[in-house]
């Protein structure tokens, strides 16, 4: 449930025309959601094959480096294969700067705003379906994040060093527990 006056956290996804998917990211993005993210571009390239995103931020309150790392990760592999261009609008200046901090200016085209005088289109919005993971799979989510931050620019290999080993400590631990849970 979301605060008094906070809208709830969101990732909605729709087909504008042709090869472009528009991400509307609500809320605050964080390790929590940020496979919705992934899946929600799944869907769009399993019905669009390859595309170009348009990411609207005008609601994002806030994004952790886990959903960077996972929005890295999207154009990452959109670079490698020479597929669309994934353009943000309405980037919040809090998170312009995490987003150039960490180097995903290299991989992002960050805009201001929806071009003036573009007509709205009416299209259908769809909200990223939910993903239950384990404490194991989650863990390991926010690794790979992590480390294509750290693809993206290497100095994001100083900044991430100790959050990478503690997860890399809280995966093992996650995953004798699960071991000893299934015995």
């Amino acid at each position: 449930m979301a605060e008094p006056g906070k809208e709830p956290t969101a990732v909605e996804f729709a087909q504008v025309e042709g090869k472009v998917a528009v991400l509307r990211l609500i809320g605050r993005c964080s390790f929590q959601n940020s496979l919705h993210l992934e899946k929600a571009a799944e869907i769009c390239e399993s019905e669009l094959g390859p595309c170009s995103y348009v990411l609207d931020l005008d609601r994002c309150e806030y994004m952790d480096s886990t959903f960077l790392g996972t929005l890295a990760g999207i154009a990452l592999r959109q670079k490698r294969a020479g597929h669309g261009s994934l353009i943000a609008v309405n980037v919040p200046p809090q998170i312009r700067r995490t987003m150039s901090l960490l180097g995903l200016t290299h991989v992002l085209d960050l805009r201001e705003r929806r071009i003036e005088g573009q007509p709205d289109q009416v299209v259908e919005i769809a909200e990223a379906p939910k993903v239950e993971l384990s404490r194991s799979q989650q863990v390991a989510h926010m690794i790979e994040a992590h480390r294509r931050l750290v693809e993206l620019d290497r100095g994001n290999e100083i900044r991430f060093q100790d959050v990478l080993k503690y997860l890399n400590e809280s995966l093992d631990r996650a995953r004798a527990s699960e071991k000893k849970d299934s015995s």
